[in-house]
């Protein structure tokens, strides 16, 4: 058990340290503000405040973690050995800044409440954030930083995160057909797209698509199952552990935003309802949603599947903090896999664990859980193969040393059939690993 010295004690340090020792390091802890009883505590301890005590081990506050409110922060980097690190202690400290509210800043996404540039899907640009211009965009900084922080309090090479790792792989489906099924304008804007660049074969594919005479371009359910079906047989022979295939559906209404297939559509509930019997399912809300939308579309969920809504995620991972995750506290739902950059590999809060929204507004943990995502398939589709697969396996690696969750995005639409992509090559390959 870890005992803490800390003072003054505020809803923000709460909302960290549980984080860190109970979730991330599975280590019981106490915190204290008597000195009496932390100077007799004979096992771990350490002190978080402005000056240290005496000799203990001392972490030094830098006061983030003491306001209330969003004010603008002065970020000076500084590095703690090979790992960036910013809010450098002016004295002594173990550790040469502070790590808790560094931690905190990034996890809460605090950058991300402040006016921004946003790219053409409104969506926060990563290059906008403290991460990309401090080149650690690549790095589970937060979990690194608390491995080596565990290995300096417990005082053993081994000590750090206990967690097993664990892969997940999500497939955001706005759409389950391309042609067949889908509006007359969506379908008549095809067209127009093939005649006009001259691609006469995709016009007659898209034209036997609608006629029925042949399969639809995404037409991938299937062949996506089976790899996973062959893999849960052949691992749960040897007890490994599974991946985690969550496919996110759309059952919002038709509008300019979303056009895919309707979710009237019979021939599209029952493969929401086979996929269900294999893998997870879960709900992706329309693009624009309001309070409304979002109770509409989880109800009808609900109704579909016969289950209650656990994961979700937002149209093309559009979250605008706080906004759509209060919306979300609003509702029953708890899990979101939403967290992450589509144009940019990486970690966009710098973990790879769950963590619980903590709204800044209202200065409060709430009860949903953030999944963030390692990487979005769309920022790999400019590279060959071999570079797709370079990116995977460092992002793989960096996950694996703090035993993390790896979690990857995918549009349906990566696995039309009409266009040379490597995804099933990739997805293939996440599953294997």
């Amino acid at each position: 058990m870890i005992l803490i010295y800390c003072p003054d004690l505020t809803a923000r340090k709460q909302y960290i340290f549980k984080h860190i020792f109970r979730r991330i390091l599975q280590i019981d802890y106490q915190i204290t503000d008597e000195l009496n009883v932390f100077v007799s505590h004979e096992g771990t301890k350490f002190s978080y405040g402005k000056k240290p005590l005496g000799e203990e081990t001392f972490i030094w506050a830098h006061g983030l973690l003491s306001e209330q409110g969003i004010e603008n922060q002065d970020i000076e980097m500084v590095y703690w050995d090979d790992l960036p690190a910013f809010f450098p202690a002016p004295e002594r400290s173990d550790v040469p800044f502070d790590i808790f509210a560094a931690s905190f800043y990034l996890i809460t996404r605090y950058e991300e409440y402040f006016p921004q540039v946003k790219d053409e899907q409104g969506r926060y640009s990563p290059q906008e954030s403290l991460a990309f211009k401090n080149d650690f965009l690549d790095k589970p900084l937060i979990d690194l930083w608390i491995k080596k922080f565990a290995r300096l309090l417990l005082g053993t090479p081994e000590a750090g995160q206990k967690n097993k790792l664990r892969q997940t792989i999500g497939i955001e489906v706005a759409s389950f057909n391309k042609y067949s099924k889908r509006g007359i304008i969506v379908n008549t804007t095809f067209l127009w797209r093939h005649l006009k660049k001259l691609q006469l074969r995709k016009a007659w594919y898209q034209l036997k698509a609608l006629m029925n005479f042949t399969e639809d371009p995404y037409d991938n359910s299937i062949e996506i199952l089976s790899k996973f079906k062959k893999l849960r047989l052949t691992r749960n022979k040897v007890k490994e552990n599974i991946p985690l295939m969550i496919f996110f559906f759309h059952l919002g209404n038709y509008n300019d935003f979303n056009t895919g297939v309707t979710y009237k559509s019979k021939s599209y509930v029952e493969a929401i309802k086979h996929i269900a019997d294999y893998v997870k399912v879960g709900l992706r809300f329309s693009s624009n949603t309001a309070a409304q939308d979002i109770a509409i579309e989880e109800k009808r969920f609900e109704e579909l599947v016969k289950r209650p809504l656990k994961h979700t995620m937002a149209a093309y991972s559009k979250i605008s903090m706080p906004g759509h995750y209060k919306l979300l506290v609003d509702t029953k739902t708890m899990e979101d896999y939403s967290m992450g950059y589509v144009d940019q590999p990486g970690f966009r809060a710098s973990t790879c664990y769950p963590f619980y929204f903590y709204d800044l507004d209202f200065e409060v943990q709430t009860p949903l859980l953030i999944h963030p995502y390692t990487v979005h398939y769309n920022s790999l589709t400019h590279k060959t193969r071999s570079g797709q697969l370079a990116v995977l396996k460092k992002l793989q690696q960096q996950v694996e040393e703090v035993n993390g969750n790896f979690v990857i995005q995918f549009y349906y639409e990566h696995f039309d059939k009409e266009v040379k992509s490597h995804a099933l090559e990739i997805l293939e390959n996440t599953i294997d690993e």
